[in-house]
């Protein structure tokens, strides 16, 4: 099958081309030779119909000479005038045979040989007389009466016959123009077909390659690339394929170093933490107030930093499919409290004023990833505030769904950076001053959690707040089969 296929585009382009246009030159050159047989035929019949009027002119010239020197001959008994009538007779038998010629297939034919013929019989009664008496002039007059007669009825049938061709020209050429115009009924459809057939035929490929492209750019690398057409763009999926195993390692790679780093860094990270606590607690002995504000930003530093590793963790995990969620019912609002309540040092260093409220309200659905979900929205709205600013967090409970707005007085998501705001390790370029760079997990993987429960995060547009970010999420989740969220009937989940 592959020997079938065109070597290059340029070649498929160019098949396309002489396919499309062969029917067309072919239509061309038929109805060239047919309008230049007609125009022949034509010229033809014109010419064969003028002959014939000016030989049947000189048929009727030839009978009256006949006529005068015949009718002298015999009054007069003069040889030299029976000569000229001689001569006469012969010249009129050599345009009687001109006019059978041109008269092969006209319908007097036997006409102008019942002319030649009666002539003929005529010049020997005149000429050679059986009895040894010559006609008389009445008999002569009234035969060559009849002979002018025919000749009449000659030059009438030239006339009709000359109209016939002109129909039969006019037959022909209508004839001409119906070709044509089936030509063309019959050549639009096969030309469009044909049109259509090789622009699938050179597109699809082209599809494939820009399908094959976006799956690489969205980081599908479980599916073989395989690319159909000529054999240049086939050589090209075969290295857009290797290049796909190439990517697919490289990512595997890249998961495998982030599991084997996060798990080497909590080893001392939990180490600091156990040794900041048991400083906090004075288990080593009583702390100043200096030394306690350090051991707390240590404490918050360790937090962070444990954060980050569970960031890279989740995302590694992330890699391999969707997350499993472990579902049970609990209380939203008190979520939302134990998070603000892990970031108030962090809240009271920067003079932070939190405001908003939070419903009572329980739901179904992975309480640790919800969990990570609004650590997540509200760490950013912490790092991105400035000092002495502003932190909206809200709280709401619908009767299908519960939806939680988080929303910071800091710059604001740049118009080029909200498209990108959700891709794993994406960071805009208006990033707090001084404070720590992050990995730039964070949305991306509270937009994998939420998803997974079957709910939306998005941007909102607020003039009064910088970033303003909302998430909703169904009050009703069930883990299916592979431990994804499916949303359920809350009607049906009380009836059960």
């Amino acid at each position: 099958m592959r020997r079938l296929q065109p070597q290059s585009t340029v070649r498929l382009i160019l098949y396309g081309f002489g396919v499309v246009a062969l029917p067309l030159l072919f239509a061309l050159g038929y109805s060239a030779i047919y309008v230049d047989r007609l125009v022949d035929q034509a010229q033809t019949a014109v010419y064969n119909a003028a002959q014939a009027i000016q030989t049947s002119r000189q048929l009727a010239e030839q009978v009256t000479t006949m006529e005068r020197h015949a009718r002298q001959s015999l009054v007069l008994d003069d040889k030299s005038l029976l000569e000229s009538y001689t001569e006469t007779h012969e010249a009129f038998q050599k345009t009687g045979q001109q006019m059978l010629e041109l008269t092969a297939e006209a319908p007097y034919r036997a006409i102008v040989l019942s002319l030649l013929e009666h002539e003929r019989q005529l010049y020997q009664q005149i000429t050679k007389p059986k009895d040894g008496t010559p006609p008389s002039q009445k008999e002569v007059a009234a035969r060559f009466m009849e002979l002018h007669q025919t000749v009449d009825a000659i030059q009438q049938g030239s006339n009709r016959y000359i109209d016939q061709q002109v129909q039969v020209m006019q037959q022909r050429a209508s004839d001409a123009l119906q070709l044509l115009v089936w030509f063309a009924v019959a050549l639009v459809p096969l030309t469009l077909i044909s049109t259509g057939l090789f622009t699938v035929l050179i597109t699809r490929p082209i599809r494939q390659m820009d399908r094959v492209i976006r799956q690489l750019g969205d980081a599908q690398f479980d599916r073989p690339i395989a690319v159909s057409g000529p054999q240049d763009l086939q050589a090209l999926g075969e290295r857009l394929d290797w290049l796909r195993q190439r990517l697919l390692e490289l990512e595997d790679q890249k998961s495998q170093f982030l599991r084997h780093m996060s798990h080497e860094l909590k080893t001392p990270l939990t180490a600091i933490r156990e040794s900041s606590e048991l400083l906090s607690d004075e288990v080593v002995g009583q702390l100043n107030e200096e030394q306690q504000e350090i051991t707390e930003i240590l404490h918050a530093s360790a937090r962070r930093l444990q954060s980050l590793i569970e960031d890279l963790l989740d995302f590694a995990t992330l890699q391999y499919g969707r997350p499993r969620l472990r579902v049970r019912e609990f209380e939203a609002k008190a979520l939302v409290e134990e998070i603000i309540q892990s970031h108030r040092p962090a809240i009271r260093a920067k003079n932070i004023s939190l405001k908003g409220r939070a419903d009572v309200t329980n739901i179904r659905g992975d309480r640790e990833k919800l969990r990570t979900v609004v650590d997540n929205l509200l760490g950013n709205a912490i790092k991105f505030t400035p000092q002495d600013g502003r932190i909206f967090l809200r709280l709401r409970a619908g009767r299908e769904s519960v939806e939680l707005e988080v929303a910071d007085s800091g710059p604001g998501i740049p118009a080029d950076d909200r498209a990108h705001i959700f891709e794993a390790f994406y960071q805009g370029d208006d990033q707090p001053v001084g404070y720590v760079k992050g990995s730039g997990l964070g949305l991306s993987i509270a937009k994998e959690y939420v998803e997974a429960h079957h709910g939306t995060i998005a941007i909102l547009d607020d003039t009064d707040w910088g970033a303003h970010f909302k998430v909703t999420l169904p009050r009703n989740i069930e883990a299916d089969d592979n431990g994804e969220g499916q949303s359920i009937d809350p009607q049906a989940a009380h009836g059960a």
